[in-house]
């Protein structure tokens, strides 16, 4: 199996918790959002590939339980959150802000489960023996996009989240 060869084994979770922590990275996974991909399944495609394994043949599973659990769950969350950002002259400013902590701690909560039911296809997906595992990650990210016409950053997100890897 071709893994990454110094990257520490992560959860899927965890590797996006260290990703995302790096410089770029989270204007990267804003490009991606803004396009219409969901960040999670994207960053999902690279944990795969890194790991020695090809998303390819998972790519339409994942897909869907993305696009399930994130247009039920996630997002409507995503937008309480942000209409909290401003709330109405008649909730109070401090109880608004109290809640919208809240509500982004739900949203966490949403994206570590939707981030769970991604990595148990992984095992579905077979094992790879490239060595150039930006092009494979590449390859499955415009496969996704592809799948949803969307044109979407994804040259300029495998190559950030990639060189943010060099410093996990």
């Amino acid at each position: 199996m071709a893994a990454h060869p110094t990257l520490p084994r992560f959860t899927f979770w965890d590797f996006s918790k260290a990703v995302y922590g790096q410089p770029g990275v989270k204007e990267a996974c804003l490009a991606l959002q803004d396009a219409g991909l969901d960040v999670n399944l994207a960053l999902w495609i690279v944990w795969t590939v890194v790991y020695g394994r090809d998303p390819g043949p998972a790519i339409g599973g994942a897909v869907e339980r993305s696009t399930l659990w994130s247009g039920h769950v996630v997002k409507p969350l995503r937008a309480a959150r942000t209409g909290l950002k401003y709330p109405p002259d008649f909730v109070e400013g401090e109880a608004a802000a109290a809640l919208r902590q809240k509500v982004l701690a739900a949203e966490l909560e949403a994206e570590r489960l939707e981030q769970q039911a991604l990595e148990s296809l992984s095992r579905h997906c077979p094992e790879h023996h490239s060595s150039d595992h930006r092009a494979l990650a590449l390859t499955a990210l415009e496969a996704y996009a592809a799948r949803l016409s969307a044109t979407a950053p994804t040259a300029a997100f495998i190559e950030t989240v990639f060189d943010a890897l060099e410093k996990v």
